[in-house]
């Protein structure tokens, strides 16, 4: 359960990460530069994750790896004034999409259910954390 709050967290990080690059590019000497102390690097999230399920060295590389590519690409959509805020929406959904099926293909058949159960529990969060915040979204 904690791994799945980690993941939530982490997607939101990476969400919040984007939304303020957008309007304040920070001056930083890397990528995993924490923000406002909510932010996790990759590595944090790497060592999190080889924690809870355990990774090789091997495994850790690829999952940072994907990790920071994510990153960059949901910092290059939310710096996209072309598109909507539902089209940025629907695109950032798809990256958290893509990345969870890219980190499923570096684990092993033991580690994958445990991260499927994250990955569920991380959504169910979201939906929850979204109600909250709007009581009209359905």
């Amino acid at each position: 359960m904690k791994l799945m709050r980690f993941l939530t967290l982490l997607a939101a990080c990476l969400f919040a990460m984007a939304a303020g690059a957008q309007q304040n590019p920070p001056a930083q000497e890397s990528g995993d530069h924490k923000h406002g102390g909510q932010m996790r690097s990759s590595d944090d999230m790497v060592q999190e994750l080889t924690t809870k399920l355990n990774l090789t060295a091997d495994q850790q590389t690829k999952v940072k790896t994907i990790l920071e590519e994510n990153h960059q690409k949901m910092q290059a959509t939310m710096k996209d004034e072309s598109l909507s805020k539902e089209d940025k929406h629907a695109k950032m959904k798809e990256m958290h999409n893509a990345v969870h099926a890219q980190v499923r293909d570096v684990l092993t058949d033991e580690q994958k259910p445990k991260f499927d159960a994250m990955v569920k529990d991380m959504e169910n969060n979201m939906h929850e954390h979204d109600k909250g915040a709007n009581p009209d979204h359905k």
